[in-house]
């Protein structure tokens, strides 16, 4: 298991050899998070950044993705300000390394902001998502993948925050996004669409969150099946806002 890119030997992240304790501990930790073994993954983690910093250098791609991989076995845990920490280290290493705008940084950016917001900072996580998605949107283009995630975040946080106007703007225009790139029944946009319906239901356009609703229910059922927890979500949400006119 490898948490971040590494150069083939003699390239510019230098080379990538490992002892094979660290190799070792490596295997142990994918199995560790394979069984959903969190308190003992992040432990390991730690001892793996030990092992990395010494052998490939804290500039090293690996190094720094371990980072911000021990940042979301944090937030599993509920370890908020611990994994805000992480992904901030790993933010500001990759800036110092790559530069603002590479994306691999941006990807960090990312998840930092999220973080800042889900914490203490939700002013400086709104202020750091914009920044990527501009960011993202000039390095990557407006449909790519990672530009949509951020997007989506984004426009869910600005809703949530009172910027009504603004995340469902936001949420409108990358639904559709994710719809014409990865279709209308790949999971990310049925779950943009339902986080669209829940705007549209907050603002009094019920008929227009009905509509949308029973339309994703429907893709949800065909692409995950009647079990899967986002279409269970989906349902729940469509009885409490009530059928679509005509159905």
């Amino acid at each position: 298991m490898q948490f971040g890119r590494r150069e083939e030997p003699g390239g510019p992240e230098g080379p990538a050899a490992l002892p094979e304790e660290t190799a070792e501990r490596e295997r142990a930790l994918a199995r560790l998070l394979d069984a959903g073994l969190h308190e003992e993954a992040a432990e390991l983690m730690r001892a793996l950044l030990r092992d990395y910093e010494r052998h490939l250098g804290f500039r090293h791609a690996t190094t720094v993705s371990l980072y911000d991989a021990l940042g979301h076995v944090l937030y599993r845990l509920r370890r908020l300000p611990e994994a805000e920490a992480m992904h901030r280290e790993a933010y500001q290493r990759s800036t110092v390394v790559d530069g603002p705008a590479h994306p691999r940084t941006l990807g960090y950016a990312h998840n930092l902001g999220a973080a800042l917001v889900i914490g203490a900072e939700p002013t400086q996580g709104i202020t750091l998502l914009t920044t990527t998605l501009e960011h993202r949107e000039a390095v990557l283009g407006a449909g790519h993948p990672d530009t949509l995630d951020t997007a989506a975040v984004l426009g869910a946080v600005l809703f949530s925050t009172g910027e009504h106007e603004r995340g469902a703007a936001l949420l409108e225009s990358t639904w559709q996004h994710y719809a014409d790139t990865l279709g209308p029944e790949h999971v990310q946009t049925l779950a943009a669409g339902g986080n669209l319906a829940a705007a549209r239901h907050a603002m009094g356009r019920t008929d227009e969150a009905a509509r949308l609703l029973a339309e994703l229910h429907d893709g949800c059922t065909r692409a995950l099946g009647p079990k899967h927890e986002l279409t269970r979500q989906t349902r729940a949400a469509l009885d409490a806002v009530g059928p679509p006119p005509g159905r």
